[in-house]
């Protein structure tokens, strides 16, 4: 890092305390400062740490700073954060003790104040020391910005040289990593309270993109900005920056499939940068022998995998049928809230244009089609259309199709919403016509909503959105019948309920355009590949990886 002229920041914590993941039998280890419940096991309790448990902590973060001067450290952050160990000890909806640690402001802050001056002891005065830690909780019986304000105040008197700022907690996780509802620079206005309490630097996280840091900045609510999963999406974004060429920058969907996997014990990936934690794995050389490729389909799959072709040196020419680029990503990108969707589109268009890729839009391509005759290549990514079951009244002219919803919003008539389908396309579409104030019912068939949304940060989020804006709700019910005044709909119990809608929206799910996939790959065999959603229905992350290895492997 030091050959390349970047500064190294060691963070130092003790683990979650409470939050700690549950293992078959660590349950008894599970440690915090007093007997809280366990978040993850609330019915179980943690176990107080004692006082030589406490002493013996400290000495570790001792020897962890010796670690990080031998490691040629420039900095060292301690990790009081979201409701962590040492957060714990701060707060006192989590600190009962009756001890020395316990009880008074003094008492509370007595293990960070130990933590810093061990640290302190062995790195010197001149030393860089940071404390990371919340403004707010964000939650009833959490620790408001009035009593963190009093922290910040007495790390700054003890010797603490800056502060990183954000918010929440474990008991509301909607800020742990915070997806694209919470909006741009969303936790800016926590770090600003304590910017105002405090002389030393303030950094500040949390879904910044290169124009809202900025901002953030120049509004004087942060010194410094903190970016994580934008690198990931594209680790050469200040680099691009310096270089003049924002434009080149792949923006984070904030879309948290990184750090949902990571929760999850998998491997860390990113939605839209298939290289990502593997670039050494992927690398983009030049192709030795350049090949013609032809694309078929502008969505998400088609665009990186002519992308990727066309960076590794291959000729490649890309045909749509529709006279626009983007597929599935167009609709997708419709609600106010997804608008970095739309972001990366553009991205992926001046990437294109960048290399020179030939584009036909408007041109239809099957099996027979004399552009395939002489490829070396063919990657089919025709994409998905969206599920019409049999249902009575579906080719009503007040029933709209989710995707043609975003596409022309015009057809939405009226206040009344019905929404047919309770996925994530149909929920963000609840969502975004609940925004312009209609009164909007989801039909969902299951008995969970958006059960498609599996990671737990996002779905807080989403239904968060749908409580905010009274979204009505009715799972476990089954769509009967449409009419030009209601959806007739089946209850758990089998009685029927009428839904009073001057429009309803099926957001029933897509299903890959098969037959004509499958048509081009019988033809051509040897040269051709399905690629996205005529291959397997997925999300955008399926589809751009399935693009990235199409282009990387030819």
């Amino acid at each position: 890092m030091h050959a390349h002229n970047a500064k190294l920041c060691i963070q130092l914590g003790c683990g979650l305390g409470k939050n700690a993941f549950v293992f078959e039998g660590n349950v008894g280890d599970i440690v915090s400062a007093s007997d809280n419940p366990i978040f993850w096991a609330p019915d179980k309790k943690c176990r107080p740490m004692t006082k030589e448990e406490i002493k013996e902590t400290v000495d570790c973060f001792g020897r962890a700073a010796k670690r990080v001067l031998d490691a040629e450290g420039d900095a060292i952050e301690i990790h009081a954060h979201v409701g962590y160990l040492l957060d714990q000890f701060m707060t006192p909806a989590w600190n009962r003790r009756i001890d020395e640690y316990g009880g008074t402001f003094e008492n509370r802050m007595r293990f960070i104040t130990e933590v810093y001056e061990a640290i302190r002891q062995v790195v010197g005065k001149q030393f860089p020391i940071l404390v990371r830690m919340v403004s707010d909780h964000d939650y009833v019986g959490g620790r408001g910005s009035e009593e963190s304000i009093k922290i910040v105040q007495y790390l700054e008197r003890l010797g603490v040289d800056a502060l990183d700022i954000d918010l929440g907690c474990y008991e509301d996780r909607k800020w742990i990593t915070p997806t694209h509802f919470a909006g741009e620079s969303c936790m800016a206005d926590g770090a600003a309270e304590i910017k105002k309490a405090v002389k030393i630097p303030v950094l500040n996280a949390g879904n910044h993109t290169p124009d809202s840091a900025l901002r953030t900045v120049e509004d004087g609510k942060a010194d410094i900005i903190l970016m994580g999963r934008p690198l990931l999406a594209d680790p050469d974004v200040p680099n691009k920056l310096m270089q003049g060429v924002p434009e080149d920058v792949r923006p984070c969907l904030f879309c948290n499939e990184c750090t949902g996997r990571s929760a999850m014990g998998l491997y860390i990936r990113c939605a839209i940068n298939a290289q990502a934690a593997a670039e050494s794995d992927y690398q983009l050389h030049k192709a030795e022998k350049p090949k013609n490729i032809v694309v078929i389909g502008g969505g998400p799959a088609g665009l990186e995998s002519a992308r990727v072709a066309a960076e590794r040196g291959h000729k490649v020419a890309l045909f749509e049928k529709d006279e626009e680029l983007g597929g599935q990503l167009i609709p997708a990108s419709a609600p106010s809230f997804k608008h970095h969707i739309k972001a990366f589109l553009e991205y992926e268009k001046t990437q294109l244009q960048k290399s020179n890729v030939t584009i036909r839009l408007g041109k239809s391509i099957d099996e027979n089609a004399p552009e395939l005759k002489d490829a070396d290549c063919i990657m089919v990514a025709l994409g998905a259309d969206p599920i019409m079951p049999l249902i009575k009244g579906i080719d009503g002219q007040n029933v709209v199709e989710v995707t043609a919803s975003h596409a022309a919003p015009e057809l939405v008539k009226g206040e009344r919403i019905v929404v047919a389908g309770g996925g994530l396309s149909g929920c963000d579409a609840a969502i975004e016509l609940a925004m312009e104030g209609k009164k909007v019912t989801i039909v969902e068939m299951q008995d969970t909503i958006a059960a498609d949304v599996t990671k737990l940060d996002n779905r807080n989020w989403l239904l968060k959105k749908l409580g905010d804006y009274n979204v009505n709700i009715l799972t476990g019910h089954t769509v009967v019948e449409f009419n030009d005044k209601s959806a007739i709909v089946k209850a758990p119990d089998g009685s029927l309920k009428t839904l009073e809608a001057d429009t309803i929206i099926t957001a029933f799910g897509m299903s890959s355009r098969k037959e004509l996939t499958d048509r081009i790959c019988d033809k051509y065999p040897i040269t051709a590949i399905s690629i996205g959603d005529g291959n397997k229905i997925g999300q955008i992350l399926g589809a751009v990886r399935g693009g990235f290895f199409a282009g990387w492997s030819v």
